[in-house]
């Protein structure tokens, strides 16, 4: 009896083929809230007071939560599973949904942190699922770093723009948020002050995300180098010459034919 195709992760290949369609589904509904989110940020309308958007980012967060219970369903370790993806189960829940259903009153800086929550929502599945696309393990660490370093950019850029654009004159356009948000992440600094709270903790925030992030990609530049440099050391070593001397069998076969060539007594 044959068993069952699997694939080198273990799966069943129908099991691994149906994730991966998740993993599609998944990565759609989070481009599509953080392109919607967007243009209804930059066109200073508030996403929350349409009611499309609110049936949509339930049924994305169902979307999510349906694709994490099929995961640990076919996990070997669930409860490693569990730990490892507990974040994405938090920022899963829709709070928003949960909370004008069940009619509760928060105060105003809460609810400032809960409308937060489906952008980080859609930049950390970006980041987690995009993971899942790349075979090898070092490429799909880079590709969450550089996934992240985007979405973080473009988000603090975002919401310093919403911010600081009717109060800060030097803040007038989009692109002129996002270069402050690059170079406060490069810990450079610019001739942009944040003059809001929330520019000034965007700031700090990028700024220790810098500290962190960019001193990981150095280190993973330098690996890649010295990487790259083995493997040629090593294939010059196995394809360089070997003299006379390198050849023990050449030796033997010369003291044999000498041997026979010497005059009998």
């Amino acid at each position: 009896m044959r068993g069952i195709k699997q694939n080198k992760n273990g799966l069943p290949r129908a099991a691994w083929y149906f994730l991966t369609l998740l993993h599609i589904m998944v990565l759609a509904a989070s481009v599509t809230i953080v392109i919607w989110v967007s243009r209804e940020t930059l066109e200073n309308k508030s996403f929350l007071t349409d009611s499309r958007y609110m049936h949509f980012q339930f049924w994305v967060c169902i979307l999510f939560l349906f694709d994490i219970l099929a995961e640990w369903c076919l996990a070997r370790e669930k409860w490693k599973y569990f730990c490892t993806h507990l974040l994405f189960i938090i920022v899963s829940i829709p709070y928003l949904n949960i909370l004008q259903w069940a009619d509760i009153a928060v105060a105003p800086r809460i609810m400032y942190l809960i409308k937060l929550v489906p952008l980080f929502r859609a930049g950390y599945v970006l980041a987690m699922v995009s993971e899942t696309f790349t075979s090898r393990k070092s490429l799909s660490m880079l590709w969450v770093y550089v996934t992240w370093v985007a979405v973080s950019v473009y988000f603090a850029a975002m919401m310093f723009f919403v911010e600081e654009h009717y109060v800060n004159p030097q803040v007038d356009t989009f692109w002129t948020a996002t270069w402050w948000a690059f170079l406060e992440m490069t810990t450079c600094g610019t001739n942009i002050p944040a003059l809001t709270p929330t520019g000034k903790v965007l700031g700090v925030i990028l700024s220790v995300e810098g500290l962190i992030l960019f001193p990981v990609f150095t280190v993973y530049i330098t690996n890649a180098v010295l990487k790259i440099s083995k493997s040629q050391s090593h294939a010059d070593d196995n394809g360089s010459p070997t003299g006379p001397s390198d050849n023990p069998d050449r030796h033997n076969d010369t003291d044999a034919a000498g041997a026979t060539q010497q005059p009998l007594a």
